[in-house]
């Protein structure tokens, strides 16, 4: 059946769901295989499958879900290594909206904002304020103005690391962001 199916692109929004699948239900793997093995070899999958033939933004989003994947199961460390490798291709302006079309959600930016309280979390807050500037200026433009529930996830790990470490009027001038 692979070697029929030549787009295999068809296939990657089925990797997308698996993962809300596994967060949002109770699941029992196939073949007796651990829910964390399972959900990181599905990950290493979807990876290996964007790594070379397609579309960046779809590898972008496979480095997100397996970032995502990672954090579930206590590997911040890890999934921030997967978000700079993301970083290094991920460019909101040209993916952002081709994310949304395919996937729903710019997954990407999502975990980018949701990166900035782990880098908190480990006291690496000059990093993690530099990458809410980031999110702020560059990636948090580029979501549409009805894509509330985006803005929403984004701007929330973003405004507690800006409120905890002091700037609160910056927070509140994101906050603003979500109005828009």
């Amino acid at each position: 059946v692979k070697k029929q199916l030549n787009d295999r692109s068809v296939i990657f929004p089925c990797y997308s769901r698996l993962n809300h699948i596994s967060k949002a239900m109770n699941y029992t793997p196939p073949n007796n295989i651990s829910r964390v093995d399972f959900e990181m070899t599905l990950a290493e999958n979807f990876v290996k499958e964007t790594q070379s033939q397609y579309q960046q933004y779809h590898h972008c989003r496979a480095l997100a879900f397996q970032a995502d994947i990672m954090r579930r199961h206590g590997k911040y460390e890890e999934a921030l290594s997967v978000i700079d490798e993301m970083n290094a291709i991920y460019n909101p302006q040209v993916h952002s909206k081709v994310l949304v079309k395919e996937y729903v959600s710019d997954h990407c930016c999502e975990l980018i904002a949701l990166s900035t309280f782990w880098l908190h979390h480990f006291d690496r807050n000059d990093e993690a304020l530099q990458l809410c500037d980031r999110v702020i200026d560059t990636l948090l433009p580029e979501i549409e103005a009805t894509e509330l529930f985006t803005k929403l996830v984004i701007l929330n790990p973003i405004c507690l690391v800006m409120a905890n470490q002091g700037q609160t009027s910056t927070a509140k001038r994101a906050l603003e962001l979500f109005r828009t």
